[in-house]
């Protein structure tokens, strides 16, 4: 064998060597970028869930706060039955719902009514009363299910600070200008 052969032998190893790192170089470049992009994915799932974990904790006490049209507590013939389920009170709460109608015919009066704080509990709003009273645990209040003419919206501020509204339809929704 020559040198020259040797020498030409040595040159195609180092080609086939080289070419098999640039492969080898390439599939790697190609798999830690796919990494990074799993990587920043998963930061993302991972950002997007802590952020609705976040929304439920601030709409946790809001959401416990919940009311339906009744017929009366004996002494009003309509009014709203609102509980506070969550364990501490709501503040600056207002109630209102508007003049209407009912299915009969009969008139529905308006309704406006605040507290400045309330505690956990059942309460009857009436048109008659600018303040809730409380209802008790025993007493029944009979629901006037399926009309929403007789809801009202409801406005108040939860234990944090956070401002809400839960209009006639039933939704939550946060109101700006608060934490």
């Amino acid at each position: 064998m020559t040198m020259e052969f040797l020498a030409d032998l040595g040159e195609f190893v180092g080609a086939i060597v080289g070419m098999v790192t640039l492969v080898y170089v390439m599939r790697a470049t190609r798999l830690s970028g796919q990494a990074v992009r799993d990587a920043q994915r998963m930061l993302e799932l991972e950002g997007e869930r802590d952020e609705r974990t976040i929304a439920l904790q601030e709409r946790r006490q809001a959401s416990q706060l919940v009311f339906w049209p009744v017929n009366g507590d004996g002494n009003y013939r309509w009014g709203i039955e609102l509980v506070n389920s969550s364990e501490a009170p709501v503040f600056g709460l207002e109630l209102q719902r508007s003049e209407g109608r009912s299915g009969s015919g009969s008139q529905i009066p308006e309704i406006r009514a605040s507290a400045k704080i309330l505690p956990p509990g059942r309460y009857f709003f009436s048109e008659r009363k600018r303040w809730p009273s409380h209802v008790k645990p025993h007493e029944v209040l009979e629901p006037i299910p399926g009309n929403t003419d007789y809801m009202p919206s409801v406005s108040f501020t939860d234990s944090d600070g956070r401002e809400w509204l839960r209009g006639v339809d039933g939704r939550l929704e946060r109101r700006a200008g608060r934490l």
